[in-house]
């Protein structure tokens, strides 16, 4: 055992290895080819592409149609909104997709990229969807739509910060700010007339959809009030008074008992309004006041006012003021005292609970846009040392109260508070 085997014993194995087949010589194989139903189905892909990209510039190059309430409340048939979305829908994302295919560089931002898709996929099925014999095929296709919006906000906000960082001469405030409000404006109209579509199919707010045309603004910003104050006191702790008071000077049979005038509007986007602009007034006065008994000398006070015209809400505090050199900063989507909380991995406001009170610092501009869409305005006056004021105008009469659509083929005008100072021409 253990010994070598002898020269005697290892000559079969020698003759039995001398006896195998040599190893096959490697098939040297030509690159594989294209088959021919291949070749037509990238092709077809290639042109289908192209031409979704043909039609979206075709669609951009349309004027949209704004339309008024008066017109969104004489239209609550469901089929009658499907018609008209069908068609304004199109030119309304194509206008969005053509902004964001202007701007040098954009396939380098991820976050444009995704909201860049999510239009285009809207486009498509929107265009390729049928509305007979029945909506439901239609339904599900602004459903869609809608669904996939939900973050486009937040992605848009990123998006501009990367651009600003990447090049902050070409990107700056002016070209950010002026980009937003034409972006996030049409899209905000869009998402107005779809879901007043779904609310009508669905029948999930009444009758006449989001709209409401006897709207309470005195209740609303009641609501509003109530909601922020419940959170700024979940979040700081402290809960500000907050005090609503109704005038008018309007005459006529839509009025409250504070007789303050009823008028036809969208809860939901007045709702959006002052909640933004009680939050920064809470905040701001908690920040300003070092005790409890401070914060009750300083309450953050809501003037309801209204003629046969106009609905004009004032909304003050006394938290000190917004600094001269602050200014319209305010305004724009690159400044927020938020984004001091931003982490590198994103906005803190993602994950923070103390951030509910700041969201994502573009509560201002946003609310702004929402003023704006129906032909009102929203500024701010800070008096430096006391407090600041902010002054919203809405339009009363649903013939005027038409949609404010940013496109580069349409004219277009924003309301300001100059319109309404006195003495103004």
């Amino acid at each position: 055992p253990g010994a070598p085997p002898s020269a005697a014993a290892s000559r079969p194995l020698a003759a039995a290895a001398a006896l195998r087949p040599p190893p096959p010589t490697p098939l040297l194989l030509p690159p594989p080819r294209q088959l021919p139903w291949q070749t037509r189905w990238r092709s077809a892909a290639s042109t289908a592409q192209q031409e979704v990209h043909e039609e979206v510039a075709r669609f951009a190059e349309m004027e949209p149609h704004p339309t008024s309430l008066e017109d969104i409340l004489a239209c609550l048939e469901p089929w009658r909104v499907a018609k008209f979305i069908h068609t304004e829908m199109p030119i309304r994302f194509a206008e969005r997709i053509r902004l964001i295919s202007n701007i040098p560089g954009w396939e380098e931002i991820s976050e444009l990229v995704t909201v860049h898709d999510l239009h285009l996929k809207a486009f498509r099925n929107l265009r390729l969807v049928e509305r007979h014999p029945t909506l439901d095929e239609f339904t599900a296709v602004v459903k869609g739509a809608m669904k996939d919006q939900e973050e486009v906000v937040r992605l848009m906000a990123e998006a501009m910060h990367k651009l600003q960082e990447r090049d902050p001469q070409q990107f700056g405030p002016a070209f950010v700010d002026r980009f937003l409000d034409s972006f996030l404006l049409n899209r905000f109209g869009s998402n107005v007339l779809m879901s007043q579509y779904l609310a009508l199919v669905n029948l999930t707010h009444g009758p006449t959809g989001i709209v409401d045309p006897q709207c309470n603004p005195a209740k609303v910003c009641r609501e509003a009030a109530k909601a922020v104050l419940d959170v700024c006191e979940e979040v700081t702790g402290r809960r500000p008074d907050i005090l609503v008071e109704t005038y008018s000077s309007a005459k006529g049979v839509d009025l409250d008992f504070n007789g303050v005038p009823r008028f036809s509007y969208i809860p939901g986007a007045l709702r959006y309004v002052m909640c933004e602009l009680l939050k920064n007034s809470c905040r701001a006065t908690v920040e300003a006041c070092a005790s409890d008994a401070e914060i009750e000398q300083k309450p953050v006070r809501v003037i309801v006012c209204a003629d046969d015209h106009r609905v004009a809400i004032c909304t003050s505090d006394q938290a000190g003021g917004i600094p001269f050199e602050v200014g319209s900063h305010v305004w724009s989507y690159l400044y927020s005292t938020a984004r001091k909380n931003a982490t590198a991995g994103g906005f803190k406001a993602r994950t923070g609970r103390a951030d509910e009170l700041a969201g994502f610092g573009v509560g201002l501009p946003i609310s702004r846009l929402y003023a704006r869409y129906l032909g009102g305005s929203l500024d701010l006056i800070s008096l430096p040392g006391y407090g600041t004021h902010a002054y919203l105008f809405l339009p009363r009469l649903s013939s005027q109260q038409v949609e404010v659509v940013p496109d580069r083929d349409a004219h277009f005008r924003y309301h300001t508070l100059g319109d309404y100072a006195l003495g103004h021409h």
